[in-house]
């Protein structure tokens, strides 16, 4: 069962190595382990993206392969998660230590709380700057079902459904509104790369 984990766009660049006017990934709003590793974001579809300029000329359609790109930025959120995770319950900390310390690196949630021990910024710096940590797809099952316009806001939900070797296989879903938009599958050919 998914439960709530509300990021904001800080934590994001802090997990994934987009950038601006790359990021497709505003937020994160649920995270769960089991039974399936499972993350859900969002992004709101502004009429200001650069990408409006020219896309589509008298219609703010939202192109297909940023929904695409949109969700594979989730399964790198959701890769580097259960990272940290990892990481904090290697050093005998637990799964609700680590999502405390990602929501004290969201800046709309520091303000008043306290600040990072110096055990959660050596497990999260461990981690690398975003850019080391890059997932790289190598195969997409996904289904463009409906358009996507400027003032929507799109929800992705991404479930680790299998894992062999260094491939991992996801089931990816993006919706706006409750009615999906894009579905399929997504497969990564390399494991997330973090430092050594």
């Amino acid at each position: 069962m998914t439960r709530p984990l509300s990021l904001g766009a800080d934590a994001v660049l802090a997990l994934i190595p987009h950038r601006r006017p790359f990021v497709f990934l505003d937020g994160v709003e649920g995270f769960a382990r089991a039974p399936k590793p499972t993350l859900s974001g969002h992004k709101q579809i502004s009429v200001n993206e650069p990408v409006f300029a020219g896309h589509f000329p008298g219609m703010s359609l939202w192109p297909g392969v940023y929904t695409v790109e949109g969700m594979g930025q989730t399964i790198n959120a959701l890769l580097v998660v259960l990272a940290i995770i990892e990481g904090f319950e290697a050093r005998g900390l637990t799964e609700d230590d680590a999502l405390a310390a990602l929501r004290n690196i969201d800046a709309r949630q520091r303000m008043g709380r306290r600040r990072l021990s110096e055990l959660e910024r050596e497990l999260l710096e461990g981690l690398g700057s975003p850019a080391e940590r890059v997932g790289l797809a190598g195969a997409l099952d996904v289904k463009l079902i409906e358009p996507v316009y400027a003032g929507c806001t799109l929800r992705y939900r991404v479930t680790l459904d299998r894992a062999l070797g260094s491939a991992r296989r996801f089931a990816v879903e993006a919706t706006v509104d409750g009615r999906p938009v894009a579905r399929g599958a997504m497969t990564s050919a390399l494991p997330l790369a973090t430092p050594t």
